[in-house]
């Protein structure tokens, strides 16, 4: 039993091992550095990624081309770092990256906010959306409880408590009928909003960024 426990633990440790690696087995026979390099830039990973694969191709006795990786990712960072992806990446809702080299950084945060700003609108429209929905979650949990709750055939305080409880989840559905309402003019308020920012946003990008057309 010893034997086995200790078995699967070592599987365990070695499949968590392979999920955290930055690069397969595969990657570091493969030997394709440049190209390796070419797409975590254009993936806007930070050029400190190739210690990691250093580390994950030394397990391997493979050691990896610093400078044939390097020449690859500062190309693919010049695909990366381009006004439209810097759009996408802030539509995407995903983080500024610090990437991109000063003559490009200006222009792929410019579009990056202009993108970041449908996000934010879309995210508050979702949220309103949550939101209604739990209200109506709850007014049908309540008219259910209420439908279930037969009062008939109970005498004395059983009977009171019974009316006690039925007032209650009448109250509470009239709690959830009002939050509900008002989480339906939420979202119609956020949707507005959202269509707003939309165009507003899109002229915007149609503007800076060089051959962008709206949907």
């Amino acid at each position: 039993m010893k034997i086995w426990i200790a078995a699967c633990a070592s599987a365990a440790a070695l499949l968590l091992l392979a999920g955290c690696e930055t690069v397969s087995k595969e990657q570091c026979v493969a030997g394709d550095w440049s190209g390796l390099g070419r797409a975590d830039g254009a993936q806007g990973y930070q050029s400190s990624r190739i210690e990691d694969i250093v580390k994950d191709c030394g397990r391997h006795g493979i050691t990896p081309d610093v400078q044939a990786y390097m020449g690859g990712w500062h190309e693919g960072v010049r695909l990366y770092c381009t006004p439209l992806n810097g759009f996408n990446t802030g539509r995407q809702g995903k983080s500024l990256s610090s990437v991109c080299p000063p003559q490009l950084a200006g222009a792929f945060a410019e579009t990056h906010a202009i993108g970041r700003r449908i996000w934010t609108a879309e995210d508050r429209m979702r949220q309103a959306e949550r939101r209604v929905s739990s209200e109506e979650d709850r007014m049908r949990d309540a008219r259910r409880e209420l439908d279930r709750l037969d009062c008939g055939g109970l005498k004395g305080d059983e009977r009171d408590a019974c009316r006690h409880k039925r007032r209650r989840l009448r109250d509470r559905m009239d709690d959830a009928r009002y939050a509900l309402q008002d989480a339906r003019f939420e979202l119609n308020d956020r949707r507005r909003d959202y269509e707003i920012t939309v165009d507003r946003a899109t002229a915007d990008a149609e503007r800076v960024i060089p051959g962008f057309r709206g949907n």
